[in-house]
């Protein structure tokens, strides 16, 4: 973002500015002789992660006011901070000279509803491409493929930080898109109706893709499958002559709707445009799991090989491949980039136990049945050499059949003929156990506390194979840093 005056008396009509204690009117040449009128400068939200030079957005949340960190930035280097009108006697002008000097503040009656506007202004100036990435599951993951894709093919881009996908988490990434990058892709992440709205009249996406529809907050989002797609189908509603959606071709939902623009499909069934043929997976020379496919896109084709065995990674893939066609990478380079793609944080993750006692593989970043029964699937195709064990969380927002999508689970864990232990979390996730062998340990758990507990109590043989499955709101990441190394 650059803090020139044409961009910010645009966004910000009305606002006030201080330099340092100095109150300045915006026609006042001496403002942007301090400043710079290019000055390039990042956006920060959080105040434990500023870097020098950051610009910070004070926000007040339920729980925490960004104001009450303004000094506490400031001394870690921030270059200035965008804060309410009504903070100025309370916060700037309390603080120390020294610590405010050569430092920009813009005051405005509402710093959230100001950031939003920002955003928005800074997209209408953007000319490059913006690819919009949502689904039910896969987002964060497809946008990930789509960086190293990127990156392979030598495209300046800018990727959306981490899983920012709400409505200031998409603004904060359009305005941290630096001025050469050549492509911009933002994820999008929805939990009720209307927000995709929200979401895309901010990201104005001329490119999107839909990875899948599921469960994923059916709750929320009408009760139902077809009221999921109806809202994810949303993203392309700002669609220009040029705009092209991309579709989960294998799905029915997605497919069987008249779209006003054109669509590009892909999936593992041969009327897609980009597609996966002879999906297969194979063990490594350390035993490690591969999945290997044959890539087919618009007349080309070439073998592929996936560095683990969860089948949303092909679909990923697929999705991340189709998008690149539409940017014009290179064949080669999207084949050679998916190849050398490692998994993302949580996604299915392999880390090692502490003392020797096995392989973790981490995947608490969501659960929905979609994504569960893929990673029970995975799970099941894997050898371990001491105990197989499951510690499975909750899963929420399913609406009035949560009990029937966690008995559904249950039946797919009977087919698991080699688990040893299962260690459920949450409520409902009693339910997995209702249709498992005598044979298999069942462990309740009612938080991640507890799941530790039995952990640490009763996987206690070398060469367990464990996956860790939930929801990011039971915190099962904080069980895994204590029994990994």
């Amino acid at each position: 973002m650059k803090l020139s005056k044409s961009f910010l008396t645009k966004a910000l009509p009305g606002a006030t500015y201080y330099y340092g204690h100095v109150l300045y009117d915006v026609d006042n040449d001496g403002l942007w002789n301090h400043i710079g009128e290019q000055r390039d400068v990042e956006v920060a939200l959080d105040s434990r992660s500023i870097n020098t030079g950051d610009f910070f957005i004070a926000l007040k949340g339920v729980q925490v006011d960004g104001h009450d960190f303004i000094a506490e930035v400031l001394a870690s280097g921030a270059c200035g901070a965008l804060i309410a009108q009504d903070r100025i006697v309370s916060h700037l002008l309390t603080y120390d000279e020294t610590l405010v000097a050569n430092k920009l503040f813009i005051a405005v009656a509402d710093t959230e509803a100001a950031f939003l506007t920002m955003a928005r202004v800074r997209r209408n100036e953007l000319t490059i491409p913006v690819v919009g990435v949502t689904g039910s599951v896969g987002k964060t993951t497809t946008k990930e493929m789509l960086r190293v894709i990127l990156d392979e093919a030598c495209i300046p881009a800018f990727v959306s930080f981490k899983n920012y996908n709400t409505v200031l988490g998409v603004s904060y990434n359009i305005l941290r898109i630096a001025e050469n990058a050549q492509v911009a892709v933002i994820e999008m992440g929805i939990n009720g109706q209307g927000e995709m709205q929200q979401l895309t009249d901010i990201v104005q996406p001329s490119l999107a893709v839909i990875t899948n529809i599921g469960h994923a907050h059916v709750g929320f989002l009408g009760g139902t499958l077809q009221g999921v797609s109806q809202e994810k189908r949303v993203i392309f509603s700002r669609f220009t002559e040029s705009g092209v959606g991309i579709i989960n071709g294998d799905q029915e939902l997605l497919t069987d709707v008249h779209y006003n623009h054109p669509v590009a499909k892909f999936g593992l069934k041969t009327k897609n445009q980009v597609q996966a043929r002879k999906v297969h997976v194979v063990l490594d020379e350390n035993n490690q799991p591969h999945t290997h496919f044959v890539l087919k896109w618009y007349g080309e084709k070439s073998p592929v090989i996936l560095k683990n065995n969860h089948p949303g990674g092909v679909s990923n893939a697929l999705a991340a491949a189709t998008v690149a066609y539409f940017l014009k990478v290179p064949f080669v380079a999207v084949v050679s980039a998916l190849s050398s793609y490692a998994s993302f944080e949580n996604r299915f993750e392999q880390k090692k136990l502490k003392l020797n006692k096995g392989y973790l593989l981490s995947d608490c970043y969501n659960a929905n049945p979609e994504n569960m029964k893929a990673a029970l699937v995975a799970f099941s195709q894997l050898h371990a050499r001491g105990q197989k064990v499951l510690v499975l969380g909750e899963m929420f927002e399913l609406g009035e059949r949560q009990d029937y999508w966690h008995r559904q689970v249950s039946r797919e864990l009977a087919k698991l003929s080699d688990l040893g232990m299962l260690i459920t979390v949450g409520k409902r996730a009693q339910l997995y156990s209702k249709m498992l062998s005598r044979a298999v340990k069942v462990h309740v758990a009612e938080d991640w506390q507890q799941a530790l507990d039995a952990f640490n109590k009763y996987v206690n043989t070398e060469g367990a194979l464990v996956l860790v499955k939930g929801g990011r709101s039971l915190r099962l990441e904080n069980m895994i840093k204590e029994v990994v190394e």
